[in-house]
C-alpha cells in the first residue's frame, strides 16, 4: 500500500481528521515565507495531541536552507520524527543533523541526479519552479521517474489530488505520496471531503 503524507498542516482538526483517515505522515512547514507556515510551538502541541490519541502518524518538518542548529531546535520543539529538506542542503548537512531526512529533488525537463544524498532516508520528487521551492500545485512529467533505479524509497509530490492520484500511483508506483494543495480549501486549510476522497482512492488503487 502506498503511504500517504498530508503536508502543510496548520490546524489541529485537520491533523486529527487526516490521522483518522490513516495518514502515515503529517507535514509541518517551517519556511516563514510559505502561506502554510506554522509556529513550532503550535506544531508541537498538535503532535502531542495526536500522540495522546494513540494513533499518531510520523511528523515531518519542512525546511529550506535552514541552519543545522535551527533545524535541531525546531525538531525538538515540534516533536518531529523526520525533516524534509527543500533547499540546496548537501549530504554533509544531512549527516550533521543526526535526524532522519527526506531530501527533495526538483524535477524540471529532466530527472536530477539521485545519488547526491546517500545519507537521506528518503527522496522526494517535486516539481521544479524557479520562484518557489514547493507547494506549487503543479505536476511534472511523471514518466521521467521511469529511469530512477529506486535506490531509496521515495515520495511523489507536485500537483497530486483525488482526481489524478490513482493514475500517478499506477504509473510511478511511489513508496509514498505527498499532498498539500490538492486537498485544501485554501492554503493551510484542509478540505475534509477532499482528504477523505484521496484516501479512498489510494486504498482502491
Amino acid at each position: 500500500m502506498t503511504k500517504i503524507k498530508i503536508c502543510g498542516i496548520t490546524r489541529e482538526d485537520d491533523a486529527l481528521f487526516s490521522a483518522e483517515c490513516g495518514a502515515d505522515f503529517l507535514g509541518f512547514i517551517f519556511v516563514p515565507a510559505s502561506p502554510r507556515y506554522i509556529e513550532p510551538e503550535k506544531a508541537g502541541a498538535i503532535a502531542a495531541r495526536l500522540r495522546e490519541s494513540g494513533h499518531a502518524p510520523r511528523f515531518v518538518g519542512v525546511f529550506h536552507d535552514a541552519s543545522t542548529d535551527y533545524i535541531r531546535e525546531i525538531s525538538s520543539v515540534a516533536g518531529l520524527d523526520l525533516v524534509q529538506l527543500h533547499g540546496s542542503e548537501t549530504d554533509d548537512d544531512i549527516s550533521a543533523l543526526g535526524i532522519p531526512a527526506i531530501k527533495t529533488l526538483h524535477v524540471g525537463q529532466t530527472l536530477p541526479g539521485t545519488h547526491d544524498a546517500p545519507t537521506a532516508a528518503w527522496l522526494l520528487f517535486d516539481t521544479y519552479d524557479e520562484r518557489r521551492s514547493g507547494g506549487t500545485g503543479k505536476r511534472f512529467d511523471w514518466s521521467l521517474l521511469a529511469t530512477y533505479e529506486r535506490s531509496k524509497p521515495f515520495f511523489l509530490s507536485g500537483g497530486l489530488d483525488p482526481d489524478n492520484v490513482v493514475a500517478a500511483i499506477s504509473l510511478v508506483r511511489p513508496d509514498a505520496i505527498d499532498v498539500a494543495s490538492g486537498v485544501e480549501a485554501s492554503p493551510g486549510v484542509k478540505d475534509h471531503a477532499k482528504v477523505a476522497r484521496l484516501f479512498e482512492r489510494v486504498r482502491r488503487s
